[in-house]
């Protein structure tokens, strides 16, 4: 919580796709192009998060880890399988003659937006460290992330966006037709031999993809995008009492700064720059929070009460007494909430609409609850597993499990809802 953590995870587009190919089991799979566009109405204004499930209808795009290479990788729902984003015989997607090979390092994350894929190569901090080590770079000086545009065969790459010098941007940020808004941040490097990096200089932007320009819109060190309303960005923002930079590693004192501080929910008009405080509070009373539509969902810390409040009116209501304290909140999917105990021990979902809790048990082998990742109108596209090998003891003595990789399914959206493990298998990739 001290630290800015990125959440490095492939964010998903979802179109049509004329056919797919599948080789001989022991070959690489291919796709054959060419991709049909998505024929359906998206919001132009939309929040592009790592948080929110995808609502394409015909697949799952993402970023595979492949040992030291990144693969783009399509799980395709009609034919149940998953395949590499390259249509080229014998492939290794080793290369960049691959159309599904990234070069970037590890922080990258990828989304669908307007039948395009974009990646954004958020890995000027990794890299830094990285280099820093190595003596190869001034260590206050990070290379810059960026923006890359393709078309949905992965096929002509295109840089859109260069961060200044040292700067990154990262999920989350508002779409908007060419625009980008989102905040774009520097950090400082510290350290000799081990490094550790402190937030320095964080900007709320728009960026103009057909120019590849960007303008600053507010200064905004705490502030974080979390949605969208009557075409306005809903903003989240801390007032820290203390600055937490100043408290080093004082844990308990960063907790008990963070509990006492303000915490405010405000619209943000872009035309205008204008912005409107709708609701604040002692970030105690709105500890875990999840946006969705016209309002937000949260609960306070040490408490049962699950609460809303209404963006339009600016009120506030308690709408259930959950089983627990301090339950967490995960996104919203299709009017319903799913609210469990931080080790996931207990589980249940609130339906938004009945205003009813109901029981929730669906979980995977190593009793974690199973993730949603994407959906259509009938199924969620789910990690029904990770699964381990070995214990191996790490260089600082802890005994942890090897890691093998995820298995994944399709699974009805009743099903889901009521517990039941009726996956439908995707093959995945050689």
């Amino acid at each position: 919580m001290k630290k800015s953590v990125l959440t490095i995870i492939g964010v998903i587009g979802i179109i049509s796709i004329v056919s797919l190919i599948t080789i001989p089991q022991e070959k690489l799979q291919l796709i054959n192009l060419p991709f049909i566009k998505n024929k359906e109405n998206q919001e132009k204004m939309k929040l592009i998060s790592n948080n929110l499930p995808s609502d394409y209808k015909n697949g799952y795009f993402y970023i595979k880890k492949n040992n030291l290479r990144n693969n783009i990788m399509f799980f395709d729902y009609d034919s149940k399988k998953e395949v590499y984003l390259c249509n080229k015989p014998n492939c290794a997607h080793d290369t960049e003659e691959c159309s599904s090979y990234s070069k970037f390092s590890e922080a990258n994350q990828l989304f669908y937006y307007d039948n395009a894929l974009y990646i954004i190569n958020t890995s000027a901090l990794i890299d830094t460290i990285t280099s820093s080590a190595l003596g190869e770079t001034d260590k206050n000086n990070e290379p810059p992330s960026t923006i890359y545009k393709m078309k949905l065969d992965g096929t002509e790459k295109q840089k859109v966006f260069v961060a200044p010098n040292g700067a990154k941007i990262s999920i989350p940020f508002v779409m908007n037709d060419k625009i980008i808004y989102g905040y774009l941040e520097k950090r400082k490097i510290e350290g000799d031999g081990i490094f550790t990096s402190k937030l320095n200089e964080r900007k709320l932007i728009q960026i103009d993809l057909e120019t590849g320009k960007y303008k600053e819109i507010k200064d905004s060190l705490y502030g974080t995008l979390i949605g969208v309303y009557e075409n306005k960005l809903v903003i989240e923002e801390i007032e820290y009492k203390k600055d937490p930079r100043s408290l080093e590693d004082n844990t308990d004192a960063y907790i008990d700064n963070l509990y006492n501080s303000k915490i405010k929910i405000k619209l943000l008009d872009t035309k205008t720059q204008k912005e409107e405080v709708i609701y604040e509070d002692t970030y105690k009373n709105l500890e875990r929070r999840q946006y969705y539509k016209n309002g937000i969902y949260f609960t306070g810390n040490k408490s049962k009460k699950l609460e809303y409040i209404d963006i339009s009116t600016k009120k506030k209501e308690t709408i259930s007494e959950l089983p627990k304290s301090d339950m967490e909140l995960s996104p919203i999917i299709d009017d319903k909430l799913l609210i469990h105990s931080y080790k996931q021990s207990d589980a249940y979902y609130f339906d938004l609409n009945t205003k009813e809790l109901h029981e929730f048990t669906l979980k995977d082998k190593n009793d974690n609850i199973v993730e949603i990742l994407s959906s259509n109108i009938d199924y969620y596209f789910v990690k029904t597993e990770s699964v381990y090998g070995n214990e191996y003891t790490t260089w600082a003595g802890t005994t942890q499990k090897e890691y093998l990789g995820d298995n994944y399914g399709l699974i009805k959206k009743e099903d889901y809802w009521a517990s039941k493990a009726n996956y439908i298998k995707m093959t995945k990739a050689k």
